[in-house]
């Protein structure tokens, strides 16, 4: 089974853009107790790179279409600065969900918003989907479970 991560997005201006995301309404059948108030993550992707200097990439998020879409739409318009937790999940030895790793960006802002709604014909099992990037001042990494944590700042360090 895959590891299930969940997004909390909190706007400078518009309070915390999650809230209501996890609910049946919002995503139907893919709803979770305990999450309402988080965005479910079908996918997440982060390059950081070193030649001289740290090189990061933006976060890439792939997401359902969800409560949050037009909000996070507006986000990028408005050039927003948010405050963005991912929490990732995994299956404990009980069987139940562990939450073992948390990703945080500080001050981030969406560079790129892109709606994926698939050809109803060729790709008829296909759901639609957002994919959303984006840049961050901060990043601050935590693997809960073995107590370990790092922490960057996106900038032009040079050693």
């Amino acid at each position: 089974m895959s590891n299930l991560i969940y997004l909390t997005v909190k706007g400078q201006n518009q309070g915390l853009i999650s809230a209501g995301c996890g609910r049946r309404d919002s995503i139907g059948i893919k709803a979770q107790n305990g999450h309402e108030d988080q965005i479910f993550v079908y996918s997440l992707q982060h390059l950081m790179t070193r030649k001289q200097n740290v090189s990061h990439q933006p976060v890439i998020i792939t997401k359902p279409i969800d409560k949050a879409s037009p909000l996070l739409a507006k986000s990028l318009d408005d050039n927003e600065r948010l405050e963005c937790f991912l929490e990732s999940y995994r299956t404990s030895e009980n069987g139940g969900l562990e939450l073992y790793y948390t990703i945080r960006l500080g001050q981030a802002y969406i560079v790129s918003l892109k709606s994926d709604h698939p050809h109803s014909l060729t790709s008829n099992h296909m759901m639609p989907q957002e994919i959303i990037s984006m840049v961050y001042t901060n990043i601050t990494w935590n693997n809960v479970a073995c107590s370990t944590g790092a922490y960057s700042i996106w900038d032009e360090r040079i050693f």
